[in-house]
């Protein structure tokens, strides 16, 4: 356990929370126990604990959801009638959907060796945990400090990329010929490779057009070949160029943190 401490003493990049824990009003010793169980080195919000006093408490919850990077979802027989939690899983759920790399649901069955047959919707696809006795969540503390590692792991190569999209984008727009070059060159790092083969069949092509003109091999169908060549070039440029002002249109939305940088 060293090792998965020593990754997760600070939350995670843009976000206040590790750990959000969802909990029917009768599991409530559970979740303070699990609170405990996790906290250090991660840092866990439960409502019982963290909800300040004389605050909206609706609109308090939907932000430390929002802020919140694991969603922990306690399940047992009296999650059935507890209306907020379910509203809070609803809401998870449809964060998760929103932005899969990041965000995680994870249901943890209390007091059970199996998935229950009837769960909250959207909770049947997620991969959870079964704790066969709640007195005992060192499993469940395991699981999810090496979950948390993971993804914290991701959350911090994910605003490096940010970073370097966001400096990327400066030198197009703001810098001379040889900054906006290089800040070309790194907005299209992730689709350089296909870039170079339409690039390469580009020029191919090129040649070919050339050669369709030029030489005597061609002087039957010289109409015809200089159309196909001329016309394969044209789509071959077009794309290319399509390429690059759509990896220009995502690092822009990555730099101002529109879409998911990761």
């Amino acid at each position: 356990m060293a090792d998965e401490t020593t990754t997760t003493e600070q939350t995670a990049p843009g976000f206040s929370w590790d750990f959000f824990l969802a909990h029917a009003g009768a599991d409530l010793e559970v979740a303070r126990k699990l609170q405990a169980e996790l906290e250090p080195p991660a840092r866990v919000f439960l409502d019982d604990s963290d909800l300040p006093l004389g605050v909206s408490w609706d609109a308090a919850l939907a932000e430390a959801l929002r802020s919140s990077l694991i969603h922990v979802i306690l399940i047992s027989p009296r999650t059935e009638k507890a209306h907020y939690e379910r509203e809070e899983i609803a809401v998870a759920i449809q964060m998760s959907r929103e932005d899969p790399h990041t965000r995680r649901v994870v249901p943890v069955y209390l007091d059970s060796e199996g998935v229950p047959s009837v769960v909250p919707y959207g909770l049947k696809i997620k991969h959870g945990l079964t704790v066969p006795d709640s007195k005992n969540l060192t499993v469940a503390k395991e699981r999810l400090l090496k979950t948390l590692a993971e993804i914290r792991r991701y959350e911090v190569k994910k605003e490096e990329v940010v970073a370097v999209q966001r400096e990327a984008v400066a030198k197009i727009t703001g810098g001379g010929n040889t900054e906006m070059l290089a800040g070309l060159n790194e907005v299209t790092r992730f689709v350089r490779p296909l870039l170079k083969t339409l690039l390469v069949l580009f020029v191919i092509s090129t040649v070919a057009l050339i050669a369709s003109l030029l030489l005597p091999l061609f002087e039957g169908g010289r109409g015809l070949a200089a159309t196909v060549f001329g016309s394969l070039c044209a789509l071959l440029l077009a794309a290319t160029l399509w390429l690059t002002a759509r990896s220009l249109s995502y690092a822009q939305q990555i730099a101002q943190g529109r879409i998911n940088g990761g």
